[in-house]
């Protein structure tokens, strides 16, 4: 799925002056809601796909994700032995499966947060009633915090949940914070 993410990201390089000529690929950027949010952080921060697909990462001028799932072993509390954390293993990640010799801590995009590593800014937003994967949204954030890097956090308050955070997008704040960023991170 990521060589997919690659190959439409190549494909809106090469193409983007046929349908918007005015358009510039070098200012791109990405967003995604829950598993969505997981994959464009993984795209980004696991260099490995862009680098196979000869696409450079400066392209990329920001990330959006929106209760996004950044741990896949133990999303939702610290311990990964959490009846909420089992749960989630059962229902989400138990029937994944993984190329040979990979595990579920390689496809986690928490893991490719690293000192020294050019990154594009991020903004994270959780929901408040968030199934518990605002947790994991802290860990994505703090870890970000600790090397210095670009890192904007917002948890959308009122009645927000994991669903309408993105269905209800118009009518609460995420959009405000959404094009804020997008405005900040132009160039």
């Amino acid at each position: 799925m990521l060589d997919d993410l690659c190959r439409a990201l190549v494909y809106i390089r090469d193409h983007i002056h046929e349908h918007c000529p005015q358009a510039d690929p070098n200012q791109i950027f990405l967003s995604g809601h829950s598993a969505g949010a997981h994959l464009i952080s993984l795209l980004v921060l696991d260099k490995t796909h862009f680098q196979r697909h000869e696409y450079p990462s400066s392209s990329i001028r920001g990330v959006i994700t929106m209760s996004g799932i950044y741990t896949l072993e133990n999303p939702i509390h610290d311990s990964k032995y959490n009846i909420g954390n089992l749960i989630f293993r059962v229902l989400y990640s138990s029937n994944l499966r993984y190329p040979k010799g990979k595990t579920m801590f390689e496809y986690s995009p928490i893991e490719y947060i690293k000192e020294n590593d050019e990154l594009p800014p991020f903004l994270v937003m959780s929901a408040r009633f968030d199934m518990g994967l605002e947790v994991d949204a802290r860990r994505f954030v703090e870890k970000f915090r600790k090397y210095n890097y670009q890192v904007e956090y917002y948890i959308i308050g009122g009645m927000t949940t994991h669903g309408t955070i993105a269905s209800k997008f118009s009518k609460n704040d995420a959009h405000r914070h959404f094009f804020t960023f997008i405005r900040q991170n132009i160039k």
